[in-house]
């Protein structure tokens, strides 16, 4: 490994402590950009700095962003719109260097091993109680807001999970239960439903393996069964129960359900988060309405910006970039097997509610998958290659068995 690879690493390590406000650079991106510079600087005379025929579908959407925002800046004279295209760049940079890097497979597995380490950093963070609150029932450690640090320890396993499926290894449960406990403690509505998306659709995955052994498949619902069972009768059960309902997540979802039913007071959650907005400018979803100054869409109920990455792409940049990126999503992961639904699923959903695209640990995720498509491929073109093989060695005996008796003939 290189120099450029370790800060890399080292600027992961640090992505989750938040010196500065939200929205500017932080200490962890300065490592970033020097990785970056290192690597142009001191790549071999020879060697060229090759965009990936995938990502040239993202350098064209980046393209459109930087193109739509810079008249939006010229009408409006505010550098908010410069500022959220410069997100989009940095990036795209994080895309094309990540990818470049991970050919290195130490540099991949160290990765893997710096998210895990990032979980267990946040859990001791946790209990030695220097961590910070967003409010009383909202924790969101070294964090700026718990959405936030919510989004980072989930990216975190499912980038640790995607690298431990690529190297042929399992990721130990107890990340999967630090990683649980912490979006827990934030009350995030949003990542609480793709978490839960995740686990029921790697459930419901691993079920269907099981289902081709009857016995494996008794037996499971046997214990489940009796689990339930044992939970129906015990004296605890309604204390548990009671607890559970007062925690502030669940308050959160209790929340966001009343709004949906519309028997809550207040914001319905589309307008909670700004969707409103697509619906009451239905016009800028065609050419896109520029990300930033975000008053001048008076008539929506919220002043701040649009929070779902999918429908914020799509009204701040319009049909066609939305299209741009969405295959650029699509080339990375058209072709991964059924077993890696989960974590697409998931990704897909939590996107719905939060705006992850400034994160770059959302694009890094993409990069993982196409990883483990390219490695799935290469397995199952390894197959074939042997199955022609064999069939090869079976027919070639008999064809100079019959060439034999002809000429014998």
């Amino acid at each position: 490994m290189q120099l450029y690879h370790y800060l890399f690493l080292f600027s992961l390590l640090l992505k989750p402590f938040y010196v500065f406000s939200s929205g500017g650079l932080q200490i962890s991106d300065l490592f970033f950009i020097l990785s970056f510079i290192l690597y142009v600087l001191f790549v071999g005379k020879g060697d060229k700095i090759t965009i990936d025929k995938t990502d040239k579908w993202l350098l064209y959407f980046v393209f459109l962003v930087f193109g739509i925002n810079l008249v939006y800046f010229l009408l409006y004279g505010r550098f908010e719109f410069i500022r959220a295209s410069l997100y989009y760049v940095y990036n795209f940079l994080t895309v094309v260097f990540f990818r470049i890097y991970s050919e290195d497979e130490r540099f991949l597995m160290n990765v893997g091993r710096v998210c895990k380490l990032n979980i267990v950093i946040q859990l001791l963070i946790y209990v030695l109680h220097i961590g910070r609150y967003y409010s009383e029932n909202r924790y969101m450690g070294t964090f700026n807001d718990p959405n936030q640090m919510a989004f980072f320890v989930f990216m975190s396993l499912i980038t640790a999970l995607i690298i431990s499926k690529i190297r042929h290894t399992n990721l130990h449960v107890l990340y999967h239960i630090i990683a649980i406990g912490l979006i827990f403690l934030t009350s995030s509505t949003g990542m609480l439903l793709g978490m839960a998306v995740f686990y029921a659709v790697s459930a419901a995955l691993k079920l269907r393996i099981l289902a081709q052994r009857s016995l494996n498949v008794r037996f499971i619902l046997g214990t489940t069964a009796l689990l339930m069972l044992a939970l129906l009768f015990s004296s605890q059960i309604d204390d548990s129960l009671t607890k559970l309902s007062e925690t502030s997540i669940i308050a959160r979802v209790e929340q966001k359900l009343g709004r949906a039913n519309g028997t809550a007071v207040g914001p319905t959650n589309l307008q909670d988060r700004g969707i409103d907005r697509l619906l009451i400018y239905p016009e800028k979803i065609i050419f896109g309405a520029g990300e930033g100054y975000h008053s001048r869409f008076d008539k929506s109920y919220s002043r701040n910006e649009v929070h779902s990455t999918l429908l914020s792409i799509l009204f701040y940049y319009g049909i066609v970039p939305t299209l741009l990126f969405l295959f650029w999503c699509y080339k990375n992961i058209r072709a991964l097997s059924v077993n890696n639904l989960a974590v697409v699923l998931a990704l897909f959903v939590e996107s719905l509610t939060l705006l992850n695209q400034r994160q770059p640990l959302f694009w890094m995720i993409f990069i993982t998958l196409n990883i483990l498509y390219q490695q799935e491929l290469a397995a199952k073109k390894a197959i074939q290659s042997d199955t022609i093989l064999t069939a090869g060695q079976w027919v070639n005996p008999m064809e100079s068995n019959s060439l034999t008796g002809i000429s014998e003939k």
